[in-house]
């Protein structure tokens, strides 16, 4: 037996080493960094979290009911409920409920015990229905003592969550008892203990110890692309709790050990717990998921062989409604620098309206990890299309010391170009040390010249009043999730744009950088906010509260060169917060004393605040997340003004119901008639967020079948719904234009644009605006078009009057198209004229199902609007209106053939002669409909729709329409990943399975 382990553990040993031959070798670029992003080895150990999307229960299962009264003890006073709260699950008949206060933990519980008469081995779960607790607690009682777990109760609901992997002894009391340590309600339903091996248990405790050392066997791990989460491998959809990342690296070849450099490891984000190994060898451990951090690895690392790290992550901390997408979510790279190193540096430009200059102040930190103190020279460069501005210091740094020296100049006023949204102009500042002749380390980052003023009702960029409206934007994709690449940042700032955004409290938790390089690039203006949403969180201790303090720092010592941040928010929607709010600001003040601060509020209007007891009155500037349930808009923003007359409001969030559905046909009228509360009057409401600019996906209670929360203007997806066109109107800074005077025949028109007033909203100069215009044919080809710069507008000029000319064209003409373009080139309104009906649709393809049918067809130019029009038992019937290039058809009878026919629609009228497809609905569920496919990482993405009865989904897929050979099957809902082999071009079909019965295939889609 011995000498079988002994062959085993040679294996191993040789499988481990293998894995270290192939280390990647590293390459550093010009500033000494070297990536380590791409495929990481993953894997998550049993026991250690659980998909529940994957827990059955079985027979040997133990599952005790709070109805079971002989194994459940009751203590205190719990309510006995029913129904779940927005439409949740209940296991069996009903569940017990509580409202806890702060230290009731011991007198009031529910327990759930297990009678076992042998010492045994059980995974233990947890089902629960919707509760208001944010950290419900669920201690286990096993051989080993007693051990917490925390669960957000609003999320993941009717779902059997893991608890972890014990062993249970004979004669012992076992139990999982539900509590809580804080304020909230508490729900108790039922547990399950799945019974599993000794030999399990004692290897899942040994591969814990084991993982992270370097000849571990990770050669059947999955690859996973960092950034990224594991939520990219279907088997990790729905994972909660502990995975593993391993990587085997060399280090850039020219990277030698030198007793004068220093080499770091740094994260960008790391949601949301981490613990570092180098070498089979702690380096550090990480709170938090969305701020950086680093580790000095210098004396850890192999030099000249390979390397392994191994990083243990943690994503069970849900805050909120938004998804806690797991793993290594931002870049991760190596840096070498001199012992003296630039650790940081923070510039302000404080600009004089007047004289058009600007004085500079820059704070240049410095860290000296040697022995000896060093006399450094510091060299700064501000440059713009050429250097403009030099400045230099000789300062010494002690040894082993951080120290912040300051420089100071100024810029004349013929180099000094305003950043504002409409024109995002950046600066470079360059700063080297240098010691005697040897430049040792430097730094770049950009910066903006802006000046932001508030008085009690206004707010003024560049001395300029402005009200301005933007959105919430949730910081993630259904695929990529929180790790979002530059192609999603760069494709929603420019939606944003396009949808009239320029000033947001952009979302909750510390942004991806190149998210704020890209509103600094493109002019948003932005509120960042650290990750705090409740007070009650087991990791926060009052009253210092130092782990918020180390994510604020975090978050305002990364971007406080950013132009487009004008302000830091300490938290959201907080309660009994008023201690913290003015601590937190305060040493936010001290790191950055250049900038507005807040503390997000849902809770200003009620009876209860006031000066004394709301935060608000420590702020500079009142953000209130408004919605329907405090009252009408006029009565929440009567309180605030009353209670806080010295300060402006901007409305951070303001948003309605859900959509119903993931249609992309879902429109808010209710949106235009909030706004119309800061129309022409309540000017001290400088502005408005809208919640949200994009769906997101979620577990919390009543959301889609897809698991994606539907508020957006744009789905998870990035398609644009209906409420998207109807906000790009609503956050111009015109009213309308009005196109009247038209003559095809010599190519002119006359145009009117109203012009929107200082206390209208939103109202801002129009300077270096364009107007542009374009003639198509009925096919959709622009056959003329110009463009005309336009002069200054300001607020007060009511309306802007002009003519307009083009190239004479036939008489084959569709439309005549009109757009205000901005100075950096976005639409911020656009007339579209039709002189004649769109052509008919094609159509390309219909999916049939049970007494149903899916239509699908090509869009036209010059279209608004579609529906399908057939005749059921004889009659006419139309279908709704969509904007989407597919209708579905309910109320058939199955076995029954229908001709259905594709309208287009536009003010002229509709689509002549449409085409017509014939469909036999036949009892089966008709496919989900596909909202995006695409093959990205060597895989096939697919984004589909999903209905609560859903089982499965199966894809038959291959490379061309005629051989789809391939199968795959999953129970992941709304989105699922196909490993490829390389291949470039892929089709495919999806159908779903319910209880058994297989479902229509849909029509052949290509991948994109």
């Amino acid at each position: 037996m011995k000498k079988i382990f002994l062959i085993i553990a040679i294996i191993s040993s040789l499988i481990a080493c293998e894995t270290v031959k192939n280390a990647e070798q590293l390459h550093a670029d010009a500033e000494n960094v070297a990536l380590l992003n791409g495929n990481w080895k993953f894997n998550a150990l049993a026991g250690q979290g659980t998909n529940p999307m994957n827990v059955v229960e079985e027979e040997g299962d133990i599952i005790i009911d709070n109805l079971d009264s002989e194994l459940v003890e009751v203590k205190g006073k719990w309510r006995t409920k029913k129904v779940g709260a927005r439409g949740t699950d209940v296991y069996k008949e009903n569940y017990f409920e509580r409202n806890f206060k702060a230290g009731e933990s011991a007198e009031n519980y529910v327990r759930f015990y297990l009678k076992n008469d042998e010492t045994s081995y059980y995974e233990a779960f947890a089902m629960y229905p919707f509760g208001s607790h944010t950290t419900a607690q669920f201690n286990v009682k096993h051989s080993g003592g007693k051990t917490p777990k925390h669960f957000l109760q609003r999320s993941n609901n009717g779902k059997w969550m893991s608890l972890g992997i014990y062993k249970f002894n004979k004669n012992e009391e076992n139990y999982v008892e539900v509590t809580a340590i804080t304020d909230g309600g508490v729900v108790a339903d039922a547990v399950m203990f799945k019974p599993i091996s000794e030999e399990f248990f004692l290897k899942t405790k040994k591969d814990a110890k084991e993982v992270f050392q370097t000849n571990f066997d990770d050669s059947d791990w999955k690859n996973l692309k960092v950034p990224g989460h594991w939520g990219m491998i279907n088997d990790y959809s729905n994972y909660n709790g502990f995975g593993w990342y391993r990587k085997a690296f060399k280090l850039p070849e020219n990277w030698s050990q030198n007793a004068n450099e220093r080499i770091r490891i740094k994260f960008e984000g790391v949601y949301h717990v981490c613990k570092v190994y180098l070498n089979d060898e702690l380096i550090g451990e990480n709170r938090g998921g969305f701020t950086p951090f680093e580790f000095d690895i210098t004396n850890k690392l192999n030099y000249g062989k390979a390397n392994v790290i191994a990083v243990e992550v943690d994503n069970r901390n849900i805050v909120g409604a938004t998804w806690n997408w797991g793993g290594i979510i931002r870049d991760v790279y190596l840096t070498k620098n001199n012992e003296v190193r630039i650790n940081n540096q923070n510039i302000h430009a404080n600009p004089d309206l007047a004289k058009g200059s600007a004085d500079l102040k820059l704070k240049v930190r410095l860290e000296n990890n040697s022995e000896v103190e060093k006399e450094i020279a510091v060299k700064s460069v501000v440059s713009r299309n050429g250097e403009l501005l030099e400045l230099t210091k000789t300062v010494k740094v002690p040894a082993n010391k951080i120290i912040d020296e300051f420089l100071e100049g100024k810029l004349a006023s013929k180099d000094v170009a305003l950043w504002h949204f409409d024109h995002p102009n950046l600066y470079e500042i360059k700063t080297t040390i240098s010691e005697g002749e040897t430049v040792i380390d430097s730094r770049k980052d950009n910066f903006g010249i802006r000046k932001i003023e508030l008085t009690a009702s206004k707010l003024l960029l560049n001395g300029e009043p402005v009200r301005l409206g933007g959105f919430n934007r949730v910081s993630e994709h259904r695929y990529w999730g929180s790790s979002e690449p530059l192609q999603v940042l760069e494709e929603d700032v420019d939606l944003m744009k396009e949808a009239g955004a320029n000033f947001m409290r952009i979302m909750h938790g510390t942004q991806n950088e190149k998210l704020i390089d890209l509103c600094d690039k493109k002019g948003i203006l932005l509120f960042e906010e650290v990750n705090v949403r409740n007070l009650t969180n087991p990791e926060f201790t009052a009253p210092e509260y130092p782990l918020i303090k180390k994510w604020i720092t975090g978050m305002v010592e990364r971007d406080w060169n950013h132009p487009s941040i004008i302000g830091w928010s300490i938290g959201n929607e907080l309660s009994n917060h008023y201690d913290y709010a003015k601590y937190a600001m305060d040493f936010t003040r001290e790191l950055d004393p250049n900038r507005l601060l807040t503390c997000v509020s849902n809770s200003g209007q009620k009876s209860f605040s006031n000066r004394k007891t709301d935060p608000n009155t420590e702020v500079d500037l009142i953000m209130h997340n408004m919605y329907r349930w405090q009252g009408t808009p006029q009565e929440i923003i009567d309180k605030l003004r009353s209670e806080w007359p010295e300060k402006p409001i901007f409305i951070s969030e303001y948003g309605f119901d859900p959509y119903p559905t993931t249609s992309l046909d879902g429109d808010q009228q209710i949106v235009s008639d909030w706004n119309q509360h800061w129309r022409g009057k309540n000017d001290f409401v400088i502005g408005a967020s809208m919640w949200t600019f994009n769906d997101y996906r979620s577990a919390y209670a009543a959301t889609s079948e897809e698991e994606n929360r539907v508020w957006g203007l744009i789905d998870v997806w990035r398609n644009k719904r209906r409420l998207f066109h109807r906000v790009e109107k609503e956050f111009s800074p015109i009213k309308n234009i009005v196109v009247e005077n038209i003559d095809l025949s010599k190519g002119k028109a006359s145009v009117e644009m109203p012009i929107r007033g200082l206390n209208d909203y939103p109202s801002y100069s129009l300077q270096g605006y364009k107007l542009e215009w374009d003639v198509r044919n009925k096919g959709g080809k622009v056959v003329a078009k110009n463009a005309k710069e336009l002069p200054l507008i300001k607020p007060g000029n009511k309306v802007w009057k002009g003519d307009i000319h083009w190239n004479k064209t036939s008489n084959d003409v569709l439309d005549l198209r009109v757009r205000l373009i901005s100075a950096n080139g976005y639409q911020r309104y656009e007339k579209v004229i039709p002189f004649t009906v769109p052509l008919s649709p094609k159509i390309t393809g219909i999916d049939v199902g049970d007494k149903s049918v899916r239509v699908w067809f090509k869009k036209v130019a010059g279209a608004d609007e579609y529906l399908v029009e057939y005749k059921n038992e004889g009659e006419t019937v139309r279908s709704f209106k969509t904007i989407t290039n597919a209708v579905e058809i309910d109320g058939l009878t199955n076995g029954k053939a229908v001709d259905f026919s594709v309208i287009a629609i536009n003010e002229k009228g509709e689509s002549q002669q449409p085409n017509s497809i014939s469909g036999t609905p036949n009892g089966k569920p008709l496919a989900p409909k596909v909202w995006k496919s695409f093959i990205e990482d060597n895989k096939i993405v697919i984004g589909y729709t999903s209905e609560k009865q859903d089982d499965f989904y199966v894809v038959k897929y291959g490379t061309s329409k005629d051989n789809l050979d391939e199968e795959f099957r999953s129970n992941v809902r709304g989105m699922m990943t196909i490993d490829l082999e390389n291949e470039s071009e892929v089709y495919f079909q999806i159908q779903r399975e319910i209880k058994g019965q297989k479902g229509n295939w849909s029509a052949i889609i290509k991948a994109n």
